[in-house]
């Protein structure tokens, strides 16, 4: 490189970067080697997990469309419970599956606080 002096170059080199990462290494005391592995393994398979998700299988998107209706001001009492009573049973599925995936979910996480309970993280 044009830029570069020639002592620059010279004085960087994998061979010298490696050398000086060991004598670094070298100079710590056991603990803080243990922990600067744990640390870059830890960090490097946080990366590598994002690079799985990002190059890993596509998910499919569903749009979810809702469509309401529209209703008359001038409707009569009986109008309006003949409705309610077509979607009475809709509205009660819908409400009976949602309280079923929250119950699901609620049971998820007491198993996960018992766990942590049980190693004595919370």
């Amino acid at each position: 490189m044009p830029w570069m002096s020639e002592d620059l170059a010279n004085a960087v080199s994998p061979r010298g970067a490696v050398r000086d990462l060991l004598a670094y290494m070298r100079r710590r005391q056991r603990h803080e080697i243990v922990f600067l592995t744990a640390a870059a393994g830890l960090t490097f398979l946080m990366l590598f997990g994002f690079t799985i998700e990002m190059h890993g299988p596509k998910r499919e998107y569903h749009r979810e469309i809702i469509y309401f209706q529209q209703w008359n001001a001038n409707r009569t009492d009986a109008q309006i419970i003949a409705q309610q009573k077509i979607d009475g049973p809709e509205q009660t599925k819908r409400e009976e599956a949602e309280r079923k995936l929250e119950a699901e979910k609620r049971a998820i996480f007491k198993r996960l606080g018992d766990q942590m309970n049980s190693v004595g993280l919370y």
